[in-house]
């Protein structure tokens, strides 16, 4: 395995930081819905989680990763990252 670059391994950091809000974010948007009936908080923290999905898959395909291996780490990654792109081209 070739030694890494100090940019590809703050991409890492980034992507695996990101991942991680992304999937905070979308818990808490489930928790303001469901447990508090707030639907701002539920927009802002969905807003949240589409933005951080968006730039861990951008930080996963700048290291080369396909579409199975992002989903391997996150389900929900790509999709969320397809609802934030479509919600800015709106």
């Amino acid at each position: 395995m070739a030694k890494m670059t100090k940019k590809q391994m703050e991409t890492l950091v980034d992507f695996g930081y990101r991942s991680l809000m992304a999937e905070r974010f979308s818990e808490y948007a489930s928790q303001d819905l469901l447990q508090k009936n707030d639907s701002v908080g539920f927009s802002k923290n969905l807003d949240a989680c589409y933005r951080n999905a968006d730039i861990a898959v951008k930080a996963a395909r700048e290291l080369g990763m396909t579409d199975k291996q992002i989903d391997d780490v996150c389900a929900s990654l790509l999709v969320w990252s397809k609802f934030y792109n479509e919600r800015a081209a709106a």
